[in-house]
């Protein structure tokens, strides 16, 4: 109980100076219930680091900030240490993950686009309950592929995949969030992505003949921003030529697309497919 007492005690101070990998560290050691009891007061302190400019000390934001600032001032007395970087923010949202529940860390964003941060905080806070988050990050992404702030730095989830630290997803989000090129450019440099992961292919990008394409995330709309048609002329046959997929597999799965009920320019695609294979 000291032990956890003198953990708690840490984290205002590892927020002010801006250690994130040290403040997970710290809440992890702690129950989760207790995590959050520790953290919620600080949630506040959190969002005022998260929303000053970087590079600013605590006295030179002050400074400039108005008198009639709807933030008010309070909130920003003795909130960082130093002049703020990017690892006092990192440590900001760390300090809100940590203050919620799986599900609720799970819509927390922006989150930085580099994954160190991903890949460190979450597995760290929440490590038997990956699924929830990256089931919500694929309902996210398929309720709005071009929400970039949001889905930016969320395809760490593919690394926790690959590894087997989590299981995969359900939802059909995951399988679009690699249509929509956001874990690579599609194309070659998709398809050297996906012989890379052989497990991401073999549980995910196989369920691109079963799922259901959305406004900013279809093979259809991939194919048409780009003039060489990478997913249906570079990453299908090479995923044959590489013989992860054999062709009868995908000839069976463009026949199964092309009797499911897709919108008509999606199943257009799967027409030019079958016919690129003789069908």
């Amino acid at each position: 109980m000291k032990h956890g007492a003198r953990t708690i005690g840490s984290i205002k101070e590892l927020l002010e100076e801006g250690r994130p990998n040290d403040l997970a560290r710290a809440l992890a050691s702690v129950e989760q219930s207790q995590r959050r009891t520790a953290c919620k007061p600080l949630v506040g302190q959190a969002k005022a680091i998260l929303s000053a400019s970087s590079g600013s000390t605590v006295d030179s934001w002050l400074r400039n900030l108005r008198e009639d600032d709807p933030r008010g001032r309070e909130g920003f007395v003795d909130a960082w240490t130093g002049r703020l970087t990017n690892e006092h923010w990192d440590a900001a949202t760390t300090v809100l993950i940590g203050s919620k529940t799986a599900a609720q860390a799970a819509r927390v964003w922006p989150i930085p686009e580099d994954h160190s941060f991903a890949r460190a905080i979450y597995p760290t806070l929440f490590p038997n309950e990956l699924i929830v988050i990256v089931e919500q990050w694929s309902a996210d992404f398929a309720a709005n592929p071009k929400n970039w702030d949001r889905n930016r730095g969320r395809t760490v989830m593919y690394e926790w995949i690959e590894s087997g630290l989590v299981e995969v997803p359900h939802h059909d989000g995951a399988v679009l969030m690699l249509v929509g090129g956001y874990a690579s450019r599609p194309g070659k440099p998709l398809l050297r992505w996906l012989l890379a992961r052989p497990r991401v292919t073999a549980k995910l990008f196989t369920r691109i003949f079963s799922t259901p394409g959305v406004k900013g995330a279809s093979l259809a709309q991939v194919d048409q921003v780009e003039a060489d048609h990478p997913m249906r002329t570079v990453v299908v046959p090479g995923l044959v030529k590489a013989g992860v997929w054999s062709r009868d597999f995908v000839v069976q799965g463009a026949q199964s697309a092309l009797r499911s009920d897709l919108p008509a320019y999606q199943r257009r695609w799967f027409v030019r497919l079958a016919a690129d294979l003789g069908v």
